[in-house]
């Protein structure tokens, strides 16, 4: 994976370059060969400024005015410089293969300089078996045309130094490549490396080691991303695993004793069916309660295996509204034990909750708490809160229970040591945290702190506008 991020990086770099690089070099040679002929042309016009005083001498005579700039501008470049006067007869210049006095009227440059025209250009010259490029400029006093200066040079010449310049070009790419590859390396090693320790911790979570977790600070930001996303399945799939196998410890102990009961209860209605009906019907109906109560566990299993490990939309509901609801529906129970319930705290309280999941939570309080309510006891139901939470609290004023016991109650299948065997499945307060995780609230048991007996069974909501 890492060559092939540095590949790709270094790949991108180079189609910039090959894209942008050939126009742009091309450019730089039109530009330079541009910029070679107009410097050739500007120092033609400098020489035939100086030139002017000096046209009428006779051929090879020193040119005292003329001379010393030829051979500064020798010294600067290889061009061949030649100077004629009006007839087109050469009086200077610095190619040693130029004879001065020798006409240069069948030159083309040299008759269109000389017609007050500048000439620049390129053709084959005869001399040098080879294609020369060349300017030249008229030499004038006022209108008249007193001579000419022709600067030249090969092709070849100047294609060197248009190469020369194009070199440059390739050396920038060149180096811009190594920068790349430096850039690239590192990059793709950042990359490359989380990415690879996260796979490492795949491998691991794939063999069930359910507590690898990858680094959430390390890499780039979605390689972080993914990382935190990897540490959330990890951590869902150990809880659904650990649930999975107390789910199944805890279900096959107990469902092995109202099974077992049954069984029992069936044996003795077989062995007396002849002898003695009465307890035939007495077996017959344990095994209907039995029946009774493994449909009462198996729904409250199955309600809770809906609740585990998913995720479930919260919607917003009125607190006050619906714990007024569930009184109506407890009243009658309550005084049929001869105990009161009363309802205090806030005329609307707008909480967030899975839908019908606050129902099942005030249920489950009011139904543990009516269990162990005294006769002529009072349950309280309150409804507070503040600008971020509701708090529904479910206040009895049973016997209470021990640090050890409130430690134990939302396990599934515990029930406290004064239940019967027959008083519910254990489950209830199981699917209560449930039901609270999935709303994203808390819920609590705790024992009164006014001095009285009793517990205080609390579930904390967030507060929605």
């Amino acid at each position: 994976m890492r060559l092939r991020l540095i590949g790709a990086l270094v790949g991108l770099v180079v189609a910039i370059l090959i894209v942008f690089g050939i126009p742009l070099r091309s450019y730089v040679q039109s530009v330079e060969r541009d910029r070679l002929l107009k410097t050739l042309e500007r120092d033609a016009f400098i020489l035939a400024g100086h030139a002017k005083e000096t046209l009428n001498t006779n051929p090879g005579e020193v040119l005292p005015s003329l001379e010393p700039h030829i051979q500064q501008h020798s010294k600067k470049t290889d061009a061949r410089v030649l100077v004629v006067n009006s007839r087109g007869i050469a009086i200077a210049t610095n190619d040693e293969s130029l004879d001065l006095g020798s006409d240069f009227t069948n030159r083309p440059e040299i008759v269109t300089a000389l017609q007050g025209e500048p000439a620049v250009g390129r053709r084959e010259s005869t001399t040098l078996g080879e294609t020369l490029v060349f300017v030249a400029v008229p030499v004038q006093i006022g209108n008249d045309v007193v001579g000419a200066v022709r600067f030249s040079n090969p092709e070849s010449v100047i294609d060197d130094e248009i190469r020369e310049r194009s070199l440059g070009i390739a050396v920038a790419a060149l180096l811009t490549i190594m920068v790349a590859i430096g850039i690239a390396i590192p990059v793709a090693l950042g990359i490359a490396r989380p990415l690879a320790r996260l796979r490492a911790q795949t491998d691991r979570l794939a063999a069930g080691d359910f507590d690898s977790t990858a680094d959430e600070e390390d890499g780039p930001v979605e390689v972080r991303d993914l990382s935190r996303s990897f540490n959330v399945m990890a951590r869902r799939l150990g809880n659904l695993t650990e649930i999975q196998q107390q789910f199944t410890s805890s279900v096959s102990h107990q469902l092995r004793t109202p099974l077992t009961a049954l069984r029992l209860r069936l044996d003795q209605a077989q062995d007396a069916i002849d002898r003695d009906p009465h307890r035939v019907g007495e077996a017959i109906e344990a095994s209907q309660n039995e029946v009774s109560r493994l449909q009462e566990m198996i729904e409250q299993l199955l309600k809770l295996s809906r609740l585990e490990g998913k995720e479930i939309s919260v919607v917003s509901v009125d607190a006050s509204e619906i714990v007024r609801s569930r009184v109506e529906l407890w009243g009658p129970l309550a005084e049929e034990k001869d105990v009161a319930i009363e309802v205090v705290g806030l005329e609307s309280a707008q909480c967030e909750v899975v839908e019908g999941g606050l129902e099942q939570i005030v249920d489950n309080f009011v139904d543990n708490a009516l269990t162990v309510a005294p006769t002529d006891s009072c349950i309280t139901i309150s409804v507070q809160g503040d600008s971020g939470r509701v708090v529904v609290e479910v206040i009895d004023e049973g016997p209470g229970l021990s640090d050890e016991e409130l430690a134990r109650v939302f396990d599934r299948f515990w029930r406290a040591p004064q239940a019967t065997s027959t008083s519910g499945s254990g489950l209830g307060l199981a699917i209560v945290r449930q039901l609270a995780i999935a709303s994203g609230a808390e819920v609590s048991l705790r024992n009164r702190s006014d001095g009285r007996s009793g517990i205080v069974s609390s579930a904390v909501f967030r507060r929605s506008t």
